[in-house]
């Protein structure tokens, strides 16, 4: 298990602004690579939560570590969730694609 700080716009950024509260407070962002998995765990301000890409797979909690050997562990429903999540991937990446054929074929419509 490896531990990196997730870097967001700028590249040694290691904290950024807090949009929820819009005070300008600063807030640390933190992810940990489960290794041999395509899970992450992301910490923001003590409250941690597991990620696999840009999708949430876990509700937020304050345990890091109850975060981590809950992705660790292989369940049905884990799978069933990255199956679905496989296939949300797949549908936007089929609907990027079609909208790109048809611009495509607009572009090189001739009246």
């Amino acid at each position: 298990m490896e531990k990196s700080k997730l870097k967001q716009l700028q590249p040694n950024a290691k904290k950024v602004n807090n949009k929820e509260s819009g005070d300008g407070n600063k807030q640390t962002i933190e992810r940990i690579e489960i290794k041999d998995s395509p899970f992450h765990v992301i910490t923001i301000d003590n409250e941690s939560f597991g990620v696999m890409g840009d999708y949430r797979l876990k509700k937020k909690s304050a345990n890091e570590k109850e975060v981590i050997e809950e992705l660790k562990k292989i369940t049905w429903n884990r799978i069933v969730q990255v199956v679905m999540l496989l296939e949300e991937v797949r549908t936007k990446i089929k609907k990027i694609t079609t909208d790109c054929e048809e611009n495509k074929q607009q572009r090189n419509w001739r009246w």
